[in-house]
């Protein structure tokens, strides 16, 4: 199964989060600006964008460059790129911060991965899945979890590990109360019926 490391140019993860995420075998693709805190860690295999945000693009890096008139964002063209290079299983750097129509268009790259047979998460001080079917997560004990619908209605099935039992819920998006769970184990299992759910896991 092979792997890869997306980073777009939200906010940058913290240089904790960045010396420790494992690089070996991942297949990288830079966003933009990312590549401005990206590049004392880590090269990327493909940097792409329209560039209008970042400081300069460098030589010897292999470039996508798209006008900035363009019909999508840098983040959906980099899930698109990890499809051409073979990727099945992605992490998401730097959703989080920026523009709000950003960062929900970046919540939105979820959907577009498992579209195309990509699993993807959002990596941050919130992990954020996206659930169709059934998940198993790992989680500390009383950090928040939250399950909201991603489609217009979703059904789960159960839950395992929650405070608070979602088992046989509907969530839709007037009734948003899979929101402030939290954890008393340190596995969250949830079974989806229906529907779609994004899964919130606090990681700080």
């Amino acid at each position: 199964m092979k792997k890869g490391l997306i980073f777009l140019n939200g906010n940058a993860p913290s240089i904790n989060e960045l010396q420790g995420i494992d690089f070996r075998g991942k297949s990288v693709v830079c966003a933009d600006g990312a590549y401005d805190y990206l590049k004392d860690y880590a090269i990327p295999d493909v940097l792409l964008g329209d560039f209008d945000s970042i400081t300069e693009v460098p030589s010897g890096v292999t470039v996508k460059k798209f006008p900035v008139d363009k019909d999508y964002t840098d983040g959906h063209l980099a899930v698109l790129e990890m499809k051409a290079l073979g990727v099945s299983e992605v992490e998401i750097y730097g959703a989080y911060g920026g523009r709000p129509d950003h960062e929900y268009a970046n919540f939105a790259l979820l959907a577009l991965a498992d579209s195309i047979g990509i699993s993807a998460v959002i990596k941050g001080d919130y992990d954020i899945y996206f659930v169709t079917d059934q998940i198993k997560v790992s989680v500390e004990k009383n950090k928040t979890v939250s399950l909201l619908p991603y489609s217009d209605t979703a059904h789960i099935i159960s839950t395992k590990g929650l405070k608070f039992c979602a088992d046989n819920l509907t969530l839709n998006k007037l009734h948003l109360i899979g929101i402030s769970n939290s954890a008393v184990e340190d596995e969250v299992c949830v079974n989806v019926g229906k529907g779609h759910v994004l899964l919130f896991v606090q990681r700080r």
